[in-house]
């Protein structure tokens, strides 16, 4: 992988440069983490209970997700930018257009499954192993997850602009589609028969966050006509992926301590009633 610094160095367009930029984020350890990697393997201890300890800590960031958007969208001085970002708004909030809902058909996804705001699509998958969201997110989050939390949705507020668009695009829409069907083959090994309808937050953003991120992508676009705008690119991007990780980091360390120890991390979540173990 080159050095994000050799990026800068290269004369090229603004596309091109974008697009280099996109490659070195999906080759970075942030997208394809160790543990992300052993989830799609089944090469996890517990696989069912570390998976759910991981998962119930990723709720901590990902019901806030709608927050990290409007807060990019409202740092846009560009109009037209902001307008670009609507849909993807709108998508957040469980909204499928006709050419989505073709493209999810198309990818064996009910698009009748998707038509709830994607909180509430995460929800609906964590009842479904049997943890209870509200419990979820009254239990203090671990250290790790509430600094991924907080240095996000920092970058996305005050981060400026550019450095939101290259965090939120090109750190994060454009490799998350990359690292949730890692996590959708983990799933499946763990909980085989769970259901098309209880996955398909996963499932959905596999596929539609690649159009999420080419929306973004074309911002970028815009913003990479200059050396200042490109580093500025880079920042936010490498800041994006280097909080990402240090979250999958920990995770790590604590799931393999607890194994090494024969204990089970600490989700702090009690089972919902009756739901699947």
């Amino acid at each position: 992988m080159s050095s994000i610094e050799r990026l800068l160095e290269v004369d090229n367009s603004p596309e091109a440069f974008v697009d280099s930029l996109q490659d070195y984020a999906l080759k970075s350890r942030a997208a394809n983490h160790p543990l992300l990697e052993r989830i799609a393997t089944g090469n996890l201890p517990d696989l069912t209970v570390n998976i759910t300890f991981l998962l119930s800590q990723y709720y901590h960031y990902s019901h806030q997700f709608t927050r990290y958007l409007t807060a990019v969208m409202a740092n846009l001085e560009a109009p037209k930018s902001r307008s670009a970002l609507v849909r993807n708004a709108a998508d957040e909030s469980g909204y499928i257009a006709p050419d989505e809902a073709a493209e999810l058909l198309r990818n064996g996804i009910d698009p009748e499954h998707a038509k709830a705001p994607h909180p509430e699509l995460f929800r609906r998958f964590l009842r479904s192993i049997g943890v209870k969201p509200e419990d979820v997110l009254r239990a203090q989050p671990y250290v790790a997850t509430f600094a991924w939390v907080e240095a996000f949705r920092g970058l996305c507020m005050f981060g400026g602009e550019i450095q939101g668009v290259g965090a939120l695009g090109i750190g994060t829409e454009g490799i998350v589609a990359v690292m949730y069907r890692k996590i959708l083959r983990g799933i499946a090994i763990a909980w085989p028969n769970i259901s098309p309808r209880d996955r398909v937050f996963f499932d959905l953003h596999a596929v539609v966050d690649d159009d999420h991120a080419h929306t973004l992508r074309n911002i970028a676009v815009d913003f990479a006509d200059s050396p200042e705008g490109r580093r500025e690119l880079a920042v936010g991007a490498f800041r994006a992926l280097a909080i990402r990780d240090a979250f999958f980091n920990e995770m790590m360390d604590e799931i393999d301590a607890m194994a090494t120890n024969s204990k089970h991390p600490a989700v702090n979540v009690a089972p919902a009633q009756g739901a699947m173990a």
